[in-house]
C-alpha cells in the first residue's frame, strides 16, 4: 500500500520531534553538570577574594601607621629641637639681669656680693633679637605638640613627653616674662623734665594765679604741656619695643602653663575691680609712702607676661613719684634752714620773741608742704600719661592683632582684655595711691589736724597753726578739684566687654579717694581752726594785752580770714558734701564761705568778751577801763582789716597786696555787728570820765553870799562849796587821768576821736563851771590852787590822753 505524501511527512516530522526532544535532554544533563561543576569552583575561588580584599585594607592601614609614626617621631623630638631656642633664650635673659644687677651694685639676699642668679660665666651669652624671634616659634611649636599629646595620652610616652614639654614651656614662659620687666624696668620713667620752661616758683604763685594757670590748662588741648615741671614721652627704644611685642603676640592670652585659656576669671582680676571708694581707707603707716595696701601686693592677673608688665612699671611709675616727693620735701628743708639761718642772725641784732618766728616758720612749712602736694598731683598725671604711652605701646599692639586674627580672637581668654586693662590700672593707680599719701601726710604732719586746740597735751593746735592748716588744706583741695577729673580720664581704659566699668577699677576708686579724703580732712581743718578761735580765752592771761590794745587773736583771726578767702570754689566742695557744726546743710543748699567767716567772726567776738572779762576779775583801779579800751581797739582793728566801710587803714599803702591782703566782708551783718559793740564799749567807757561832773553841778544863788562891802568876795561858808567841787574834780580827774593816760589806743584817728568825745563828755561843762566861778573870790589864798586846771589846759592834756602804738609793742604777744 501506497503511504501517501503527507503520512511520510507527518512522520518525519513526529521522528525529527523525538530526536529534538532526546537532544534536549542530553543539553538538560550537560546544563545541570556545568552548574554543579561552577558551584564547586565558586566554593574554591570565595576565600581568595576575601584574603585579597583584606590584604588592601591592612595596605592601607599600614600606611597610615608609618605616616602616624612619622609625625609622633616629629612631635616628640619637638622638646629636643625646640630646646636649644628657649635655653638660649633663659640663658641670655640670665646674663642680661646678671648685668643690670651689676650695674646697679645690687646684692642677692645673702649679701655676699653676688648677683641673684647663679648662671657660671662660661655659659652668659648676649641675647640678641633673632634669639627672642627664635624663642617666640619655639614655645608655638611646643604649644602644638602640647595639643598633640594631650589628645593621646593613651599613649605609653605621652605623658613623660606632656612633662618635659611643660617644664620647657614653663623656662621660655618665665625667661620671656623677666625679659619683659627687665626691659620695661631699664626704659626708665615716662616723663622727662621740661626744656627752655622755668621751674614753678612754689612760694610766690597765689591761689588765684594758680586757679589760672589750671584753667588754662584745662582749656589747652594739650593739657600736660602747660602743667607740671616735666613732660611725657616714650622710654622705650624700638628694639626693646619690637621684643616685648613679639613675645605679647606669642604669649597672648595663654596662662601659666600650657593649658588652654581659662574659663573662669583669674581671683587676681578680684582684688583690682569691683572696688568701692567709701571702702577706700587708710592701712599703712604715715609716711610709709603708701596709703592703701592694694597696689602694695604682688600681681596675680592669671597671665604672667601682664603680670611682669604690671609689676615692673608699677616700681617705676611709684619711683617717679616718690623721687620726684622726696626732691620737694629736701629742697622745702633747705629753704627752712636757710630761713631759720637767716633769722638767728638778726636775733643777735634785734632783740625780740624768738617764739613768733617759730611759729612764722610754722605756718610756713604747712603751706610749703601744700604747694608741694600740689605739685606732686601734676606731677602725678604727667606719670600717668607717660605710663599710658608705655601701655599702647606693647600691651595694645597684641589686642589689635588679635582683632585682625579670627584663630586667635577663638582661642583669646575671655578675661585677657579686662586683665590687660587690670595691670594698667594697677600700675597707675600705684601713683595715685603715693599721691594721696602725700596729701594726707600734709594734713597730719604739718596740717596738724590730729591734735586738738586746747588739750592737755603737749601739742596744741593755736590759731596761727589752725588757720595755716585750713589754709594749706583748700589749697590742695582746690588743686584735686581742678585737677581731679583730667587725673581720673587719664586712668580710665576700656574694657570693652559690656560688663566691667571702668570707673571700678583701682585707679579710679583711688582718684575718687583722693577727694573724698581731702574733703574730709579739709573740713576737719575748718573745724579745728573755729575751735581754736573758740577756746582760746582759756588760755589765761599771757594772751591777754596789758595795755588793753589789740588781741593776737584778732590778727590771727585776721590772718585767718585772709588765708582762707582765697579758696571759696574749694571751701564750697567742703560744705556741700560735709554737714559742718556753722552749716549743716549739704548740696545746693549748703553755704558759702560767708557763713564760715561770720561764724568764725562771732567765735572772735566771745573770745574778745572773754578776754575782756578777765580785766575787771584783776581786781586793779583800771580793770573796767582796760576791758572797754581793749574791746573798742579790737573791734575798730577789725573794722579797719575786715570792713567793707572805708575807715581807713593803718598799713603802709606802698606795700603791694594781694587779693587776700586787702579781703574785705562784704555782708552788712559784719559793720553792723561791729559798730554796735565798738559804739556800746564806748559808751560804757565813757561813764567813767562821765563821773567827774558829779563835781561840776552848779551853787544855788541861794547859797552864795559875799562879803560885806564886796560882791566879788565870797564868805567862808560858800566859798567851801566852791573849794569842794573844784577839789573834787581835781582829784578825781587826776586819779582817772592817771589811770587812762597810759592805755594804748592803736589808731592815731581813733586816738584823736576817742579823746574828742571824752573831752565832749565834761570839758564843756567844766569850761562853764570853771568860767563862772573862777571869776568869784572863794578863797583868799589858794584859788589858783583849786582852778589850777584851766578848760584850755585840760583840752592839751587830753591830747595827750593814750599811748602811741610806735612807742610801744601793742599786740599781745602768747
Amino acid at each position: 500500500m501506497t503511504v501517501s505524501l503527507s503520512q511520510r511527512r507527518t512522520e518525519s516530522l513526529k521522528s525529527a520531534l523525538d530526536k529534538m526532544q532526546a537532544t534536549t535532554k542530553s543539553a538538560q544533563r550537560c546544563s545541570d553538570q556545568l552548574a554543579s561543576r561552577a558551584g564547586r569552583l565558586g566554593t574554591l575561588t570565595g576565600p581568595a577574594s576575601d584574603a585579597s580584599s583584606m590584604l588592601s585594607h591592612a595596605n592601607a592601614s599600614l600606611a597610615a601607621t608609618l605616616i602616624l609614626m612619622r609625625d609622633a617621631r616629629e612631635k616628640f623630638d619637638t622638646v629636643s629641637d625646640c630646646e636649644p631656642a628657649i635655653e638660649r633664650l633663659h640663658r641670655g635673659v640670665l646674663t642680661l639681669e646678671d648685668r643690670m644687677m651689676r650695674a646697679k651694685g645690687e646684692k642677692n639676699a645673702s649679701g655676699d656680693g653676688a648677683t641673684a642668679n647663679k648662671l657660671p660665666a662660661s655659659q652668659r651669652l648676649n641675647l640678641t633679637e633673632q634669639d627672642v624671634y627664635a624663642a617666640g616659634d619655639s614655645m608655638e611649636i611646643l604649644r602644638d605638640a602640647y595639643r598633640y599629646f594631650a589628645q593621646r595620652l593613651i599613649w605609653r610616652a605621652a605623658s613623660s613627653t606632656v612633662s618635659n614639654l611643660e617644664r620647657q614651656y614653663k623656662m621660655g614662659e618665665d625667661s620671656m616674662s623677666l625679659l619683659i620687666s627687665l626691659h620695661l624696668k631699664a626704659a626708665g620713667q615716662g616723663a622727662k623734665p621740661q626744656k627752655n620752661r622755668p621751674a614753678i616758683k612754689p612760694g610766690k604763685e597765689t591761689a588765684e594765679q594758680t586757679r589760672d594757670r589750671l584753667n588754662n590748662a584745662l582749656q589747652n588741648r594739650d593739657l600736660l604741656k602747660n602743667i607740671g615741671e616735666y613732660d611725657e614721652y616714650q622710654p622705650l627704644e624700638a628694639r626693646p619695643i619690637r621684643e616685648i611685642r613679639a613675645m605679647f603676640e606669642c604669649l597672648i592670652s595663654y596662662g601659666y602653663g600650657l593649658e588652654p585659656a581659662p574659663k573662669r576669671e583669674p581671683s587676681g582680676l578680684a582684688a583690682i575691680f569691683g572696688l568701692q571708694p567709701q571702702n577706700i581707707s587708710r592701712t599703712e603707716k604715715v609716711g610709709s609712702g603708701c596709703y592703701n595696701k592694694l597696689t602694695k601686693g604682688e600681681l596675680k592677673l592669671g597671665f604672667p607676661h601682664l603680670d611682669a608688665y604690671g609689676m615692673s612699671r608699677r616700681e617705676i611709675a611709684f619711683a617717679s613719684m616718690d623721687t620726684y616727693y622726696r626732691r620737694l620735701k629736701r629742697d622745702r628743708k633747705g629753704r627752712a634752714e636757710t630761713k631759720q639761718a637767716t633769722n638767728m642772725r638778726r636775733s643777735i641784732f634785734v632783740r625780740g620773741p624768738t617764739h613768733v618766728n617759730e611759729q612764722v616758720e610754722s605756718q610756713g612749712d604747712a603751706d610749703a608742704a601744700a604747694r608741694d602736694a600740689v605739685r606732686c598731683l601734676e606731677h602725678a598725671m604727667v606719670v600717668i600719661a607717660g605710663e599710658k604711652n608705655v601701655y599702647r605701646t606693647v600691651v595694645t599692639p597684641s589686642l589689635n592683632k588679635a582683632d585682625d586674627d579670627e584663630e586667635i580672637e577663638e582661642d583669646l581668654s575671655p578675661f585677657y582684655r579686662k586683665a590687660c586693662v587690670a595691670a594698667y590700672s594697677f600700675v597707675v593707680g600705684s601713683v595715685v595711691d603715693r599721691s594721696l599719701d602725700i596729701i594726707e601726710t600734709v594734713f597730719l604732719k604739718e596740717g596738724g589736724i590730729g591734735q586738738t586746740s586746747g588739750s592737755s597735751n603737749a601739742a596744741v593746735l593755736t590759731v596761727p597753726d589752725a588757720y595755716s592748716a585750713a589754709a594749706a588744706g583748700l589749697r590742695m583741695l582746690d588743686g584735686v578739684r581742678m585737677l581731679g577729673p583730667s587725673l581720673a580720664k587719664l586712668c580710665e581704659m576700656s574694657v570693652g566687654d559690656d560688663k566691667t566699668e571702668s570707673n571700678t577699677s583701682i585707679s579710679a576708686v583711688l582718684c575718687i579717694a583722693i577727694h573724698r579724703t581731702t574733703v574730709k580732712n579739709c573740713a576737719r581743718t575748718l573745724e579745728n581752726l573755729a575751735k581754736a578761735i573758740q577756746d582760746d580765752p582759756m588760755k589765761g592771761a599771757l594772751h591777754r594785752p596789758q595795755n588793753a590794745s589789740v588781741s593776737s587773736v584778732s590778727k590771727d583771726v585776721v590772718d585767718a580770714i585772709r588765708a582762707i578767702s582765697p579758696f571759696v570754689s574749694a571751701y564750697k566742695s567742703v560744705s556741700k558734701r560735709r554737714a559742718l557744726p556753722w552749716d549743716p546743710n549739704m548740696g545746693e543748699d549748703a553755704g558759702e564761705m560767708d557763713s564760715f567767716v561770720r561764724y568764725l567772726v562771732m567765735r572772735l567776738l566771745n573770745s574778745l568778751k572773754g578776754k575782756a572779762l578777765d580785766y575787771t576779775r584783776d581786781g586793779r583801779d583800771d580793770s573796767q577801763a582796760k576791758a572797754h579800751i581793749f574791746m573798742i581797739n579790737n573791734a575798730y582793728y577789725l573794722l579797719e582789716e575786715l570792713g567793707n566801710e572805708q575807715h581807713g587803714h593803718h598799713h603802709d599803702t606802698k606795700d603791694p597786696k594781694t587779693d587776700s591782703d586787702v579781703y574785705k566782708i562784704h555782708g552788712t551783718w559784719f559793720d553792723d555787728k561791729v559798730n554796735k559793740m565798738m559804739d556800746s564799749e564806748k559808751k560804757k567807757y565813757l561813764e567813767h570820765w562821765e563821773a567827774l561832773n558829779t563835781h561840776l553841778t552848779a551853787v544855788d544863788n541861794e547859797q552864795l553870799e559875799f562879803m560885806k562891802g564886796d560882791t566879788k568876795i565870797l564868805s567862808l561858808e560858800s566859798g567851801r562849796l566852791i573849794k569842794t567841787r573844784f577839789s573834787g574834780f581835781n582829784e578825781s580827774f587826776e586819779r582817772t587821768y592817771e589811770l587812762h593816760k597810759n592805755l594804748c589806743i592803736i589808731d592815731a584817728r581813733l586816738r584823736l576821736s576817742l579823746q574828742q568825745e571824752v573831752s565832749q563828755v565834761f570839758v564843756p561843762r567844766y569850761r562853764r563851771f570853771f568860767e563862772k566861778y573862777t571869776k568869784m573870790k572863794f578863797s583868799k589864798k589858794k584859788q589858783s590852787d583849786y582852778a589850777k586846771y584851766s578848760p584850755e589846759r585840760i583840752e592839751e592834756m587830753m591830747g595827750e590822753l593814750y599811748v602811741d602804738p610806735e612807742d610801744e609793742h601793742h599786740f599781745s604777744q602768747p
